[in-house]
């Protein structure tokens, strides 16, 4: 019996029965074996993630129902080739543990990291066990939910991937000492539900965190628009919206099993599929800082038009801000360094501040003597 009409379970469909039914439907995605096809039911389920909190399905469900105006979008957009440059990171694989919610987060920030900075060849490579194991804890069992871990971002940010390497089974949050050195933050994130909407953020800003319900067949996509055509409902899922298409009526997404499965990691899914647009968001980011800035990012210089110290009471931290070539610059500093610092910037006529990205390196107060 030949490799694809093998079956352990006898109501699970050959993948012959499965191709026969896409066909039928008029539908055109692939099917094929995969490295998640092979798993068994038990470790498929755990490849997923998605702890949807109560009430939250119907909540966004009502958003829908309500008419909201059209947003103007291009008829295509797939970051992988923007302006002839790929702004997506490599496709990672979250093995046996239910953390996709981690992976889909990070590769929209990472993404996003790209854009702002117009770095698209920055080996940007942020740590899912920091944002998983110190933001959820030990639940690759249980999962997580793309709120809860944006609100992490956004408030302790998220630290290189050696900081803190990743591992796919519970394991306690054990972060490097010097991570407020290698770690970049959100400054917003902006849940959106209208489907138009999506597609302008999509077109416009950079890709999305996404969620999904995944039935049996979707292990063994390979290629093509996906359409659920068979299987039971084995969980939801959380993944990364890196663009659309309206000639093929699908999103265009990154997944988190690895090259392995799907089109080298990513796959199509058609609108209105896996419930991604009748119960679920997607979340878009922005306004990235933090200490991690492009590989080989050269030193630059100017006259700052405002400076400000921010005080965080909760977090007990300093910020010193500059405004410099259109844009807010920070550092981070001690009680120490503001006693040094503070009176001698506030007194001064100008400040000349120097800066690698968005980090300041070296700054400088003017003070003319009449």
């Amino acid at each position: 019996m030949s490799e694809e009409n093998k079956t352990n379970n006898p109501q699970e469909l050959t993948l012959t029965q499965l191709r026969s039914m896409i066909k039928n439907a008029g539908y055109d995605w692939v099917a094929g074996e995969t490295p998640i096809s092979r798993l068994s039911d038990e470790e498929q389920k755990i490849r997923l993630g998605l702890e949807v909190p109560e009430d939250e399905m119907e909540r966004i469900k009502s958003v829908l129902a309500k008419e909201i105006k059209a947003f103007a979008f291009a008829p295509k957009r797939d970051w992988r080739d923007k302006d002839g440059k790929n702004w997506v990171t490599t496709v990672q694989d979250q093995g046996g543990c239910g953390s996709c919610v981690a992976f889909g987060t990070v590769a929209t920030i990472e993404s996003q990291a790209r854009i702002q900075y117009n770095k698209p060849a920055w080996d940007i490579d942020l740590s899912e066990a920091d944002l998983f194991f110190c933001g959820a804890g030990r639940k690759c069992k249980k999962g997580w939910w793309p709120s809860y871990a944006l609100d992490y971002a956004k408030s302790k940010g998220i630290s290189d991937e050696k900081c803190f390497p990743y591992q796919d089974e519970d394991i306690d949050c054990t972060l490097c000492s010097d991570r407020a050195d290698r770690l970049l933050k959100i400054g917003k994130w902006h849940e959106i539900i209208n489907i138009d909407q999506r597609k302008q953020w999509l077109d416009t800003k950079g890709p999305m965190v996404a969620c999904m319900a995944v039935y049996s067949d979707f292990f063994k996509y390979k290629d093509g628009v996906y359409r659920h055509t068979t299987g039971d409902l084995a969980g939801y899922h959380a993944i990364c919206c890196i663009g659309y298409s309206e000639e093929e009526k699908c999103w265009i997404c990154k997944n988190s099993w690895g090259t392995g499965w799907g089109n080298q990691g990513f796959f199509k899914i058609g609108y209105g599929e896996a419930e991604m647009d009748t119960k679920f968001a997607m979340y878009g980011v922005e306004e990235i800082t933090g200490t991690l800035t492009p590989n080989g990012e050269e030193e630059d210089y100017d006259w700052a038009e405002h400076v400000v110290i921010d005080h965080n009471f909760e977090a007990n931290q300093r910020v010193l801000w500059a405004y410099v070539k259109g844009k807010w610059r920070y550092q981070f500093v001690s009680d120490v360094q503001l006693a040094g610092i503070g009176n001698a910037l506030f007194e001064a006529n100008s400040v000349q501040v120097w800066f690698k990205g968005n980090k300041i390196s070296c700054i400088r107060g003017w003070k003319k003597f009449s």
